[in-house]
């Protein structure tokens, strides 16, 4: 048995329509929707209206699968800042008759980020993550953060807004805007560049989702180097043609590969730990990696880990053991909140892997009184593999380097094994909480929560102040003519 999944947007979505496709609902909760329904009128989803005792029911579902599951749940966090959050959001609904979907969605989503976990799931029951509301009408340009902390528009239906900072939109100043959007984004502890990586992914997604209030068009003011400004009326676009806009964007390469720079150097870009083609692939690549590398007088090694957001964990490790000079230790502990089915609430809402009946089996409660799940291939010690490299490395990391990435360059950091260049990784140095889920499906709103049910505890050493992610040695972020030309920061530095 092997809580191994690192689950990323994309993949807990599948999950979520595999899961839930042809499993029937309780007769109650097709009832009580039912009853909505008709309640409320054929009203579209975002402003259709919920009556407050509906609401009030999901949201204590919430509270009670959080409380109850959620591993994480306290361990960056006081728990009284997500209860308080929790009673505030349950006293306005309480003073009203009715609230709609879109209000609540945007009520509950900042409380669950308040546990300070980044594979929190919040959906709502709508396909193509992040592209839930206002689809037909978002803000059509691309924008990234530059080395001066500013939002560029990297591109755009109007040509003439390239090259600029965004400074308003429909009067609101972006600082607002982006303090708005970073409270909405499920991030790691206390990490800061994880918020600010996922919104310039998805900034318009996110926008429509947590601020806008209509169909375009937008206002946006923007400014050149000088400070200059212009103001632009944009039409909004769908969510297709944001897609098309969005192609080809990154100087990142989508793919795990191997290059050798020079004689001397060999670059290994790891792009995922998910690999399309399946773990043994991934493995396979891995091994003749390293014999090349092996094989040739590489004096340094650099491993490109930005945008990786992860996958498998066990190929995390499998990956530190190909440059480990020692022994080492990958996970301290993992820890679970439930032992049994039956201990978790509301059963008849949510969906829960078919082995984690077995998982019990391989649980035991500890002199602490936590319980530790036992059964997992990165518990333990370590040896380095037989082709292992030891000479120099260099981790190239970023906001998206999360989840098992992050797990790596922490046992990395740890272990003293090279230079971090570029900026924090996406993940706490610490841990995280992720594994396998609970998913639970709210019955009035429908709305789709997934609480991780595995708490990883690295066996790194201890680092003083609040918990954030790696940190970089040297940091590299891109300018503004980087992003215009799709010029890759890192590679002026790494030729010295």
């Amino acid at each position: 048995m092997n809580l191994s999944g690192k689950t990323t947007p994309a993949s807990f979505l599948a999950k979520i329509a595999e899961n839930f496709k042809m499993k029937l609902r309780t007769l109650l909760t097709a009832l009580l929707q039912l009853a909505i329904y008709l309640a409320t009128g054929a009203q579209s989803l975002p402003d259709r209206k919920y009556p407050s005792a509906a609401l009030l029911s999901d949201l204590e579902m919430v509270r009670s699968a959080v409380v109850t599951l959620h591993p994480g749940f306290g361990r960056f966090g006081p728990r009284e800042e997500v209860l308080h959050a929790l009673d505030s959001v349950r006293n306005v609904i309480s003073s009203r008759d009715s609230t709609s979907f879109l209000a609540f969605f945007r009520m509950v989503n900042p409380v669950l980020t308040k546990i300070r976990c980044g594979h929190t799931k919040f959906f709502p029951p709508m396909k193509g993550f992040p592209f839930y509301f206002f689809t037909d009408n978002l803000i059509p340009v691309i924008v990234r953060f530059d080395n001066t902390g500013q939002l560029l528009v990297t591109r755009s239906g109007y040509p003439e807004a390239v090259g600029k900072y965004v400074k308003r939109i429909n009067g609101q100043s972006i600082d607002s805007v982006l303090h708005a959007l970073r409270r909405q984004v499920f991030v790691d502890a206390y990490v800061q560049t994880s918020a600010d990586a996922q919104i310039q992914q998805y900034f318009s997604a996110w926008y429509a989702d947590f601020i806008q209030s209509g169909a375009g068009p937008f206002t946006i003011v923007l400014a050149d180097e000088q400070g200059a400004q212009t103001t632009i009326g944009m039409a909004g676009i769908n969510a297709d043609a944001w897609q098309v806009l969005n192609q080809n964007t990154s100087y990142l390469t989508g793919h795990n590969q191997l290059t050798f720079p020079s004689d001397t150097v060999a670059r290994l870009r790891i792009a995922t730990f998910y690999p399309p083609q399946g773990d043994k692939y991934f493995r396979r690549f891995l091994d003749s990696a390293f014999v090349q590398i092996g094989s040739r007088k590489v004096q340094r090694l650099i491993i490109d880990l930005r945008g990786n957001e992860g996958g498998n964990d066990a190929l995390g490790k499998h990956l530190y053991a190909h440059i480990a000079r020692n022994d080492f230790r990958y996970y301290d502990r993992i820890e679970v909140k439930v032992k049994r089915k039956r201990d978790v609430p509301n059963r008849s809402n949510v969906y829960l892997p078919r082995f984690i009946g077995l998982a019990r089996w391989f649980i035991r409660k500890d002199e602490q009184g936590r319980l530790l799940f036992k059964k997992h291939q990165n518990l333990g010690t370590h040896s380095p593999h037989r082709h292992a490299y030891a000479g120099n490395v260099t981790f190239l990391m970023d906001g998206l380097s999360y989840s098992v990435t992050s797990e790596f360059l922490a046992v990395a950091r740890s272990e003293n094994r090279g230079i971090f260049m570029g900026e924090e990784s996406g993940g706490a140095y610490q841990g995280d909480n992720s594994g396998t889920f609970a998913i639970y499906k709210l019955p009035a709103t429908g709305l789709d929560v997934g609480i991780p049910l595995a708490g990883y505890y690295m066996a790194v050493k201890p680092e003083s102040g609040i918990p954030r992610g790696v940190m970089p040695d040297v940091v590299v972020r891109p300018s503004r003519e980087d992003l215009l030309s799709g010029r890759d920061p890192a590679d002026a530095l790494l030729a010295k």
